[in-house]
Parts: C-alpha cells; sequence; structure tokens
C-alpha cells in the first residue's frame, strides 16, 4: 500500500472574518495586507491586459501573428488572478499551481507559432521554409553541442515545431496526474526529491525532460532571424 505524504501548510489562520473586522477600527494583520495587495494588483493587471487585448483587436490587420500575441498577453492576468487564489485559499494552492503551468505551456506554442510567422514575413513568399535556405549548418547548445543542425533540411522546421508541442500535451498530462496524486496524498511536493515513494519526483523528471527538449530545440529558432 502507498504511504500517504505528511500533510503540510497546516498552520493555524482564522480566516473566518478577514473582511469584516471585530472592533470599530480595521485589524490590518499581515494576512489581510498580503490578500489585499494580491487583490489590487491581479486586479491592475486584468485591467491593462484587457486595454492591451481591446488595442488589438481594434488594429486586427494581421491574424496570424496578432492571434499568436491575444494568447501571449493573456498569461499576466493567469497568472496574476491564480497567484491571488493561491494565496486566499492556500490550504489547496498546489492544484492551483499545476493547473497556472498549463497555460504557460499553451504561451510557449504560441510563441513558438509567433516566430515562426515573423521569420516567414522576412522571406520569399511569405513561408519561414524559404528563410532556411539562407542559413549555413550550427551546433546546438551545450551540453548538445557535439550534434549539429542544418535549417536548410525539411525536418528541422517539423522537429522544431513538436518539440514545443510535445510540451503542450505533456505539461497538462504532468498536471492532471498531480492533482489526482494530490487528491490522494501522495504528491507530496514539499518532500525531499530523494524519496522516491512519492509522486512528485516521478512528475518533476518528466517535466524537467520535456522542457529540456523545448529550451535546446526551441533555440535554433533565433538564428533564423
Amino acid at each position: 500500500m502507498v504511504q500517504r505524504c505528511d500533510a503540510d501548510n497546516t498552520q493555524a489562520i482564522d480566516q473566518s472574518s478577514f473582511w469584516d473586522s471585530s472592533s470599530n477600527s480595521l485589524n490590518w494583520d499581515a494576512h489581510r495586507i498580503g490578500w489585499t495587495i494580491a487583490g489590487a494588483c491581479a486586479l491592475a493587471t486584468v485591467l491593462i491586459t484587457f486595454i492591451s487585448v481591446f488595442r488589438h483587436t481594434r488594429n486586427y490587420h494581421k491574424p496570424a501573428e496578432q492571434k499568436q500575441i491575444l494568447r501571449i498577453l493573456y498569461m499576466p492576468p493567469v497568472y496574476a488572478i491564480i497567484s491571488f487564489l493561491s494565496y486566499r485559499f492556500f490550504r489547496v494552492y498546489t492544484y492551483y499551481e499545476l493547473i497556472e503551468v498549463v497555460y504557460e505551456a499553451i504561451t510557449i506554442s504560441a510563441f513558438l507559432m509567433l516566430l515562426i510567422e515573423y521569420v516567414g514575413a522576412t522571406a520569399t513568399g511569405g513561408k519561414a521554409e524559404h528563410a532556411l535556405k539562407r542559413k549555413d549548418k550550427r551546433k546546438l547548445i551545450f551540453p548538445f553541442c557535439c550534434w549539429r543542425y542544418r535549417p536548410t533540411k525539411a525536418y528541422f522546421m517539423y522537429t522544431l515545431k513538436w518539440s514545443v508541442l510535445q510540451y503542450v500535451i505533456i505539461r497538462p498530462a504532468v498536471s492532471v496526474a498531480g492533482i489526482i496524486c494530490e487528491h490522494y496524498g501522495v504528491l507530496c511536493e514539499s518532500g525531499s526529491f530523494s524519496d522516491y515513494r512519492y509522486a512528485n519526483v516521478y512528475l518533476q523528471c518528466i517535466d524537467f525532460i520535456s522542457i529540456s527538449c523545448v529550451s535546446h530545440l526551441f533555440l535554433p529558432l533565433n538564428y533564423l532571424s
């Protein structure tokens, strides 16, 4: 039988009277101040993002690029709202954290597609594949510097795309698995990585391998511009 992780985040904090005070004057303790600041920052982020998105939609002249830009612009409010909820419902912040990184994967894919659109705009016919013909053979970054890639090959763009898109699939799957494990008390996110009894160490390894593929294969796109 799998042993459940020891409960953490159990400090006794009374939140029942957060919005009202027991006396005539407000009692601004550390928890109230933090909640107020987090809420104000989240609200400001949402308003700023709304203005930016509104301006893009009013001047929607390049749908291919602006569609990806809008997806990237949604990232700050998503992070701000989830951070606020994590502060408010801190007993279950792990669930919010796992949900948060799902949109991070979506943003990374949007950034890739945006770069491809910009690279294609500089090439003949507006296709990124034509821009690759101008590039020479290069080395990957450390520690894979012994391997070289040639952007002129047809497989390069497909490899690049799927190196990022695999993270969009794997990262949400890891989050779903993490939420299930947290529900059954076997995630143990605050535990040691040397403790192989719990799921967190395995999920982190999967996530590390997936994001490493993104970082090492996503970087060559910078050379295309």
